[in-house]
Parts: structure tokens; C-alpha cells; sequence
């Protein structure tokens, strides 16, 4: 007797077929699957098939059937589409960005010294009278190397022209370049002013000369200053502003530092010296004061300004941080919230001999010894300190004061936990 079993044909209906026969299988012959692939996905595999096989209703038909193999399709990498990169992009963070593409345009400087060979490079629509100073210097250096002694003459106005490179000079210089070449040397200076430095380019530069101190240059030298001061006059040339030799003294003598004023008066250097005499002597001291002399002042201003700052943080430490008044200094809490409030006759018998021994007892020095330390004596005059019931802005002299001590504390209104 021959077995018979079922089998799903392609449509999935089940057909019986005998044991004595080998089984045909319903299934068109398939291409060979390629070595690299599994006939049969697993489980692990990360490849996921386009298609999933029809579920078995029963265990014994699935035990019996013959499934034919699944062939997982391949799909090929793609290539990025234009809208994707750009998606991409936007989606990632500026850091991840290159370097090379971060704008640097706020590190470029406002003009460029490339040496004696080649004019300098200005690279700022507007220059500071200092800036344009430098590079009128270079400029004069590099046509000097090239042997050309007109500054006026067409190739040498050329490169003046050439050396602003900004869009809007070479746009300016582009244009009216033609009508440039014509001017007089006056004029031509006059528009290479007006143009980088501002319209108002003479009350500028004058401005800058009356601000610029002995203190503000390099190393605080006259000599510097001396040259500053006179490289600024010399723009102003042939200009209304242009200062002569006595209101250029006058300006001098005015923006010096005091010490270096009063170094001078003690060496009898007379302010009604003529010009060039008073600058020699100036010139010819200032390597002695900035020697000797500056070092002394600067440690004293270092030490009184921390003084000062000691002078703040002692104000501070005594203010309250409510808007109260300040508390007294040498006077102990303890002591002052001893005194009975309504007693007005105890106050008055023994204000000074309390006021002695409080003192006494904690190390509150005498006016005497006050005195003789300057550093005491200057926190007691910034504080405004009664010399007498030793009060921090107490409001009066100590002739006036009453010495009253709990009426003080009542005044100082000290916080409810020490009241």
C-alpha cells in the first residue's frame, strides 16, 4: 500500500501525491544562488527580502511540504542625489565644518607692510591718522627704492591710487582716476585725505593731536611723542590747522605727564625756552627720568592703589547690604547692646570711662599712635571717623560728639540679631 502525501503546488492548494514515486517539485527550476549568499536567510543576517513567504495554517502540512527557497535581491548602493547633500549639510553642525571654510575676514588687517620692494596694502575703507601716517611712510620709502623723486609725478600717483584696495577706493580711485593725474599736488593730497581719513579730515587729525598723551605712545618716551605729535602737524600742512613751532610747544608742554613736568622744573628747564631748545633738553633728560625717576613713581602708585582698594573692602566690610547705616568700627557688639535703652542718666555718668576701657581692651590704638601710622590716618579721614566715639561716617567732629554710646548703636540701626 503506497503512502500518500500533500504537497502545495503554486497557487497553494494541496495536491496528493504517491511515496512510490519520487516527489516533483511544483517549482520552476530558479537561477543558482550566488556563493556569497545564503539559499535561506537567517534570522542574523541584515539583509531583509523584498518578499515574505505565505504562512503555514497547519504543523503537519508544514512538516510535509517542500518550501521553496527565498532568493534575497541585492540592492546597490546609491549615490547621493544633490538634494540630499545639500539636506546633509544644512543638518550638520558648524563644527564639523573645515577650517579653510570659517570667514577670517575679522583678523584682516587694516593695512599690510610688504617691504621696500612693494607699496603697502590697505585693505580698510577708512584709516585712523596713525594708520595713514605708517603707511605715507612707507609708501615715500618704497618710491625712494624705485628711484622715483617726484611723489606728484604720474607713476608715483599711480601707486599711491594703487595702494588702497578696498572695493569701494578702488572703485573711487577707478573712476576718477584720470581727473586725479591733473591736480596739483595740494589737491591731490587733499582728496587722498578726505578719502581715507574722513571729509572732515582737519578737525580729525587735529582732535588726535590734542588727545594723544606722553603716557599713550611706546614706552612712554618724549622722543616718541616728539615724533607723533610732529608726523600728525605735518598732515595738517598747507591746511588751516597746521600749528606753528610755538602753539606746537604749548601743546606739548600741556599733554606731558606731571611727574615728567615737575622732573623738568627741578631741573630748570624753563617753559619760555625757545622751541628746539626746550625739546633738546626735554629729549636729552627723559632717558634719566624714565630710568631712575619712573620706576619710584610707579611703585608708588601701585602702593596707593592698593590702599585704596584695602581702603574699600574695609568701607565694605562694615556696610549692610539693606541700605542700613555703616556699624562702628572698634566698638565690640556685645558691649554696645549691654546698655539699657531707657537709661539716659547711666549713658551720660559713665560714657567715658566705658569709652576708655573698651579701648583699652581691644586694642583700639590712641589718636596719638593713629597718627603716626599715615596708612591709619588716611582710612580715618576716608571713612570720616569721629576720633572720638570712633564712628564710621558718624556726621560730625569730635568737639560735637556727645558720647553717647547706645543712642550711637540706636543711629548705626544695627540688624535685628545684634539690636
Amino acid at each position: 500500500m503506497s503512502l500518500v502525501s500533500l504537497t502545495r503546488n503554486q497557487r497553494g492548494r494541496f495536491t496528493r501525491t504517491a511515496s512510490a514515486e519520487p516527489p516533483q517539485d511544483p517549482v520552476p527550476p530558479q537561477d543558482p544562488v550566488p556563493s556569497v549568499l545564503s539559499p535561506v536567510p537567517s534570522q542574523s543576517s541584515t539583509v531583509t527580502p523584498r518578499c515574505t513567504p505565505t504562512p503555514v495554517e497547519t504543523a503537519d502540512s508544514l512538516a510535509s511540504q517542500s518550501v521553496p527557497p527565498v532568493v534575497p535581491q541585492v540592492v546597490p548602493p546609491r549615490s547621493p542625489s544633490p538634494s540630499s547633500d545639500s539636506s546633509s549639510c544644512s543638518s550638520s553642525s558648524s563644527d564639523d565644518l573645515p577650517r579653510f571654510l570659517v570667514p577670517m575676514s575679522s583678523t584682516t588687517p587694516n593695512w599690510v607692510n610688504l617691504g621696500i620692494n612693494k607699496p603697502p596694502v590697505v585693505n580698510a575703507r577708512i584709516l585712523k591718522p596713525h594708520e595713514y601716517v605708517h603707511v605715507r611712510a612707507c609708501l615715500n620709502r618704497h618710491l625712494n627704492h624705485k628711484d622715483i623723486s617726484d611723489p606728484y609725478s604720474e607713476k608715483a600717483r599711480n601707486l599711491t591710487m594703487t595702494c588702497f584696495q578696498s572695493e569701494g577706493s578702488m572703485n573711487f580711485f577707478d573712476t576718477n582716476a584720470d581727473k586725479f593725474l591733473k591736480l596739483s599736488s595740494t589737491a591731490f593730497d587733499d582728496v587722498i585725505k578726505a578719502h581715507i581719513l574722513g571729509s572732515d579730515w582737519v578737525e580729525i587729525v587735529t582732535d588726535t593731536m590734542d588727545s594723544t598723551r606722553l603716557d599713550d605712545v611706546d614706552e612712554r618716551s618724549f622722543d616718541n611723542f616728539y615724533n607723533t605729535i610732529s608726523s600728525l602737524n605735518r598732515l595738517l600742512k598747507d591746511s588751516p590747522g597746521h600749528r606753528t613751532e610755538d602753539s606746537l610747544k604749548v601743546l606739548l608742554q600741556q599733554n606731558i605727564s606731571d611727574d615728567f613736568a615737575h622732573f623738568l622744573h627741578e631741573k630748570k628747564v624753563l617753559k619760555s625756552l625757545p622751541f628746539t631748545d626746550w625739546v633738546d633738553k626735554a629729549t636729552a633728560l627723559d632717558a634719566d627720568f624714565r630710568r631712575f625717576e619712573r620706576p619710584k613713581l610707579d611703585r608708588i602708585a601701585l602702593l596707593e592703589s592698593r590702599l585704596a582698594e584695602a581702603s574699600k573692602r574695609t568701607a565694605a566690610s562694615f556696610h549692610y547690604d539693606n541700605g542700613q547705616a555703616r556699624q562702628r568700627p572698634f566698638t565690640p557688639i556685645e558691649n554696645t547692646s549691654s546698655c539699657p535703652a531707657s537709661s539716659t542718666s547711666f549713658r551720660s555718668s559713665n560714657n567715658a570711662s566705658r569709652n576708655n576701657q573698651n579701648n583699652n581692651a581691644f586694642g583700639v590704638p590712641s589718636m596719638a599712635k593713629v597718627k603716626e601710622d599715615q596708612n591709619q590716618f588716611d582710612i580715618y579721614m576716608k571713612g570720616e571717623i569721629c576720633r572720638k566715639c570712633r564712628n564710621w561716617m558718624a556726621g560730625h567732629f569730635a568737639a560735637e560728639c556727645s558720647m553717647q554710646w547706645c543712642q550711637a548703636r540706636s543711629l548705626c540701626s544695627l540688624p535685628p540679631a545684634y539690636s
